[in-house]
């Protein structure tokens, strides 16, 4: 290896090259927004980046700070796995629904009970999230994350599931069934039965 480095990154641009043969040119790679530098210039990552930062991206669309985090599609200028080049971002239902939610004073449910649904905003209030105009989300990812500083409920009726930030998982509801085609296992310190 020499002093500067050279090798050392030629082996690496090797590596990405031979990753990305198997890409035809023209064809699509997912890759993630990582953010922007200083300069405004959009930082992107890939599976099949050799390179253990984020590379520097062309962006033939507008992005902002906000878009950290979403997939993006991605081809590579003149072939060149170090040259990644955003064509746009991948639509996902999930961005819909949280950018849908409008904070109001109240929610009334159909029955006429008054449910709060709250959130703090920036300066610490409570406000109360406006849902009533998601009616039916459905994720087809392959991966979604739901994550609560302190915890998550997920609530229809008298069913919940909650998550602690202690580690707790509680499940309660009047009926619990737990069914299996393999191996249903309770692994615990202790298991308690009544």
């Amino acid at each position: 290896m020499k002093q500067d480095g050279t090798e050392e990154t030629e082996s690496a641009t090797e590596s990405t090259s031979a990753q990305l043969n198997d890409v035809s040119p023209g064809e699509i790679v997912i890759g993630v927004l990582e953010g922007l530098d200083e300069q405004g210039h959009a930082l992107v990552s890939y599976a099949e980046n050799a390179a253990s930062e984020p590379l520097v991206a062309i962006s033939t669309v507008a992005l902002n700070q906000m878009h950290a985090g979403r997939q993006v599609a991605l081809l590579f200028a003149e072939g060149n796995p170090e040259k990644p080049v955003i064509m746009g971002l991948i639509h996902d239902p999930l961005y819909e629904m949280i950018e849908s939610f409008e904070q109001v004073d109240h929610v009334s449910a159909e029955d006429g009970r008054n449910e709060d649904k709250r959130s703090e905003d920036k300066r610490g209030e409570d406000k109360v999230l406006d849902t009533s105009r998601v009616d039916d989300v459905r994720l087809d990812g392959k991966r979604v994350i739901l994550q609560g500083e302190e915890e998550i409920v997920l609530k229809c009726g008298d069913a919940s599931i909650t998550l602690t930030k202690a580690g707790k998982v509680l499940i309660r509801g009047k009926y619990l069934s737990s069914r299996s085609s393999g191996v249903n296992r309770i692994m615990g310190g202790s298991v308690q039965v009544n």
